[in-house]
């Protein structure tokens, strides 16, 4: 069979690692012979998408499902006539919906991709994610995203196939970073000098436990210790006005610090003395601990969800108990506190757990097998 026409719908494409999946799938299909479009309300990665050939569609900017349900689908089917899609694939609960009754209107199938746990409280929250267990099939991002999934519906097993994200190795090497890319982001960046680097990116939409960095920080009590936040894309969210009174609260004005969306990643793992990732049981997989140990950089992460699964306890990283910030300012110390050849010791050994595990062209094998068993009759 031919490489299929791949639709994926996307709550945005600001940036992150849904934003990211969601153009490595799109590559993928690409590369093997195929087509790809993404229906999504826009987003800094839109023209890093049509870079890459691919097509892209303007969507209304708004999360409300039963609008989505009944105003999006018409819409989306007369615009991709043309098209010839064969799959149609959803990444979040709110896209699950529009993907569902495209993808009745078009007579194909679709897929729903799980990138955390189900964690709606509220009834109308429940009945959105539920109907994600409905697709034709499922994907999980991590072992601790399936579980759940199973848990909850454990009719999902004929239907549900773990998958992680994969990270391109051309693009996360430290031996193709020169220097003058280190200096610019650093300066950019008001990273003090002298200081050792605590780097915690995550987008500022949710709680994703940097209140608990935060404290872990604050607890650490060390001086030459200076964390930067990323992930601030310039309209100061409420979640990242929380965030900035946390750090006054705690006392941590100029140690603690939020910073920009920055593209060039590999440059500020490098920066980093050590790579966080916080959320616990929240955090369906963790790109960033991924990218950071490719890059030759110690981890650490809080126990019970997906991010944890990326790392090899007491080799690549530490995992400390969520929401406990004694703990993880421990982790924080042991991870600052390496020797220059335990920290080299550490660097090979995650690169190469990172290469062996989470390779994108092993990623991408299985998404695209994935889809051509989907247009099977």
């Amino acid at each position: 069979m031919s490489a299929p026409t791949l639709l994926q719908i996307v709550p945005t494409l600001a940036g992150g690692g849904l934003a990211r999946a969601t153009l490595d799938a799109a590559q993928a299909v690409i590369a093997a012979g195929g087509s790809a479009v993404v229906a999504s309300p826009g987003g800094a990665m839109v023209p890093d998408l049509l870079r890459l050939r691919a097509s892209h569609l303007e969507l209304p900017d708004s999360t409300h499902a039963v609008w989505g349900r009944l105003t999006l689908p018409s819409k989306l089917a007369s615009s991709l006539r043309e098209a010839k899609v064969d799959v149609v694939q959803a990444r979040s609960p709110a896209t699950g919906w529009v993907a569902r009754a495209l993808a009745r209107r078009l007579g194909i199938k679709w897929i729903a991709t799980l990138h955390r746990p189900f964690l709606a409280h509220d009834l109308a929250g429940r009945f959105i994610e539920r109907r994600q267990s409905r697709a034709d099939a499922v994907i999980a991002v991590s072992d601790h995203v399936a579980r759940d999934a199973l848990q909850r519906f454990p009719a999902l097993e004929d239907r549900l196939e773990t998958i992680p994200p994969g990270i391109n190795f051309d693009r996360f090497d430290p031996a193709i970073v020169r220097a003058d890319r280190l200096i610019r982001l650093a300066g950019e960046l008001r990273v003090p000098d002298g200081s050792l680097l605590v780097l915690c990116p995550a987008r500022f939409t949710e709680d994703n436990g940097q209140k608990i960095l935060i404290e872990a920080i604050k607890r650490l009590g060390r001086d030459d210790v200076f964390c930067l936040l990323l992930g601030s894309t310039g309209a100061s969210t409420p979640f990242e006005k929380e965030l900035e009174n946390a750090i006054v609260a705690a006392e941590l004005q100029g140690r603690v610090q939020i910073g920009p969306y920055v593209d060039d990643m590999p440059a500020a793992y490098m920066l980093a003395d050590v790579v966080v990732a916080t959320g616990g049981t929240r955090q369906g997989f963790s790109r960033t601990l991924i990218e950071a140990q490719a890059m030759g950089r110690p981890v650490v992460t809080e126990d019970g969800g997906g991010a944890a699964e990326a790392v090899r306890i007491g080799v690549t990283g530490w995992v400390a108990p969520p929401n406990d910030p004694a703990a993880l300012a421990d982790a924080l110390q042991a991870a600052l506190s390496l020797s220059i050849e335990r920290r080299a010791e550490l660097a090979r050994a995650a690169q190469e757990h990172v290469r062996s595990q989470f390779s994108l062209a092993q990623s991408n094998a299985r998404l695209l097998a994935l889809y051509e068993r989907l247009r099977i009759p």
